[in-house]
């Protein structure tokens, strides 16, 4: 598997893993943040800061730790912009410098999981007629895409309308976001029942 690479742009630099079990160690400063928490949420809070290591070394940055906001966003080092993500049997993260990116946000999905009876609240009623339009695979494909695309501009921008109010349109090989006057960019991957999307500015 190799989403990752299929949607970054020059600048970018990002990293996955699957889940098979493997060990995954924390440094210490990111262990005391978990160290109360249930052993799946540590589990993927361990995946997606190795995620996010692997992509800070490749933008040369991979000594410093990752801290926790109160928000509960990663808190990146000084100088660097970033987004984490796992789902269930996946995680990975992004990274770039924050003098040639003010945000970048990322998130997978499992095709399927974003299901009707939450369409009301995370889609517009463009979105959701565009939706109904569909055959079946095409609507858990689009919806999951609508879906990680509006939460990976949501990371992006750090603060952002409520997702009705991000107006998310396909475009070849990616999509455009638009909402608060803000307009963003971005790309996705799909292997099997798995999407990730990513956008940035």
């Amino acid at each position: 598997m190799s989403l990752i690479s299929r949607i970054l742009a020059p600048g970018i630099f990002g990293a996955e893993i699957e889940d098979a079990g493997q060990p995954v160690l924390l440094v210490p400063e990111e262990e005391v943040l978990v160290a109360n928490a249930a052993p799946k949420r540590r589990r993927d809070f361990a995946l997606g800061r190795f995620c996010a290591h692997q992509a800070l070394t490749a933008l040369g940055r991979g000594e410093a730790p990752i801290g926790k906001r109160g928000n509960g966003a990663p808190h990146w080092p000084e100088g660097v912009v970033g987004s984490i993500t796992h789902t269930s049997g996946y995680a990975a993260a992004l990274a770039a410098d924050a003098s040639r990116f003010s945000g970048a946000g990322l998130d997978a999905e499992r095709v399927g999981a974003v299901s009707p009876d939450i369409w009301p609240r995370v889609f517009g009623s463009g979105e959701r007629d565009y939706l109904e339009r569909l055959d079946d695979e095409d609507r858990e494909r689009a919806a999951t895409l609508f879906f990680c695309a509006k939460e990976a501009c949501y990371k992006a921008w750090g603060t952002a309308p409520h997702f009705r109010e991000i107006a998310v349109t396909r475009t070849e090989g990616g999509f455009v976001a638009a909402g608060a006057d803000r307009v963003l960019t971005g790309r996705f991957a799909v292997d099997g029942d798995l999407l990730l999307a990513a956008a940035w500015y």
